[in-house]
């Protein structure tokens, strides 16, 4: 289950983006996710970092319910109204939380996507792992820090995200790392698409 908990003064600089209109990409979605959900049948969707919910409208209307979480209310307010405008507002579950608290949990097997668009919190790695369901889909693409330079809390190591994965064992459906496939991005760009293998049951004692 989820904790919600009281947003910081972190949250104040994109409430004011979201407020004048920035960050909102057209509400089209990132690359990645048409990619990620072509084929399999909509279930329960988590937008980590919704922001504007570019992501969590895409899903919405393609069947998916979906959770939103973000730290900017005005972010939050600014989905919803375009949600409402586009009839999907009650397959929205949105919520203002601080997703780097320390108080902050998901829940285990909780859904079939989990999507992780330009945030990056390394505490949540392991959670987002926990999160999916069994044969569900992690979809990201997170920015990677510049060859040679210093490293960066919010920016992903050279590689980092495809051996992270590698490191849990799933199935990975696609990897890039280069040149955001997006406009107005400063920083190279990792995705991936991976799925969480089925689990096996436990065979039948004798």
């Amino acid at each position: 289950m989820l904790r919600y908990l009281r947003v910081n003064a972190r949250t104040e600089k994109w409430d004011e983006r979201f407020a004048r209109g920035d960050e909102v990409h057209s509400f089209a979605p990132s690359a990645p996710l048409p990619d990620a959900i072509r084929g399999i049948a909509p279930g329960l969707a988590l937008d980590l970092a919704c922001g504007a919910g570019r992501h969590a409208l895409f899903l919405a209307e393609q069947g998916f319910w979906v959770r939103a979480l973000d730290g900017s209310r005005v972010g939050i307010e600014r989905m919803m109204e375009e949600a409402r405008r586009r009839n999907v507002a009650d397959r929205i579950d949105a919520r203002v939380c601080d997703l780097e608290s320390d108080g902050f949990v998901l829940e285990a097997d909780g859904f079939d996507l989990v999507c992780d668009f330009y945030f990056l919190h390394r505490p949540l790695f392991p959670q987002i792992r926990r999160a999916v369901r069994p044969s569900g889909i992690f979809v990201a693409a997170i920015h990677v820090q510049d060859g040679g330079a210093a490293p960066h809390s919010f920016l992903l190591a050279p590689g980092e995200l495809r051996a992270l994965v590698d490191g849990w064992g799933w199935n990975v459906l696609h990897a890039r790392e280069g040149a955001s496939s997006e406009t107005g991005h400063r920083h190279a760009t990792a995705e991936i698409i991976a799925r969480r293998p089925e689990e096996r049951p436990e065979p039948a004692s004798r």
